[in-house]
């Protein structure tokens, strides 16, 4: 456990019209989730409902992940969802450069 000051990082080569998203978040979020179990939580939900709703769905599951184990206490949870190559955005090509930040409510 705890903070690697050593990033994890991979190399992948992206052809213009492959879609790609990367979670970029606290120890918070990786505590109790996986990478390999994000992934599976997020791949539908991505296509269904866009990268806000999948960003507040990962948040959501890490905080009810928090409270299953350790009750009221919850470590710090930030995530940022940054997706290449949205199909959606790719119709407005303005809006594949966009980044938008909200609070989650509380």
């Amino acid at each position: 456990g705890g903070v690697s000051r050593e990033p994890e990082y991979h190399k992948f080569l992206m052809q213009p019209t492959d879609q790609w998203y990367a979670i970029v978040a606290s120890d918070g979020i990786w505590e109790f989730l996986t990478g390999e179990e994000v992934c599976n939580l997020t791949a539908k939900k991505l296509r269904l409902k866009g990268p806000r709703e999948t960003n507040q769905f990962i948040v959501s599951a890490s905080r009810k992940r928090w409270a299953h184990v350790c009750g009221d206490y919850c470590d710090d949870i930030t995530s940022i969802f940054i997706q290449w190559n949205s199909a959606d955005a790719a119709k407005d090509s303005s809006d594949n450069h966009l980044l938008s930040v909200k609070r989650p409510e509380e």
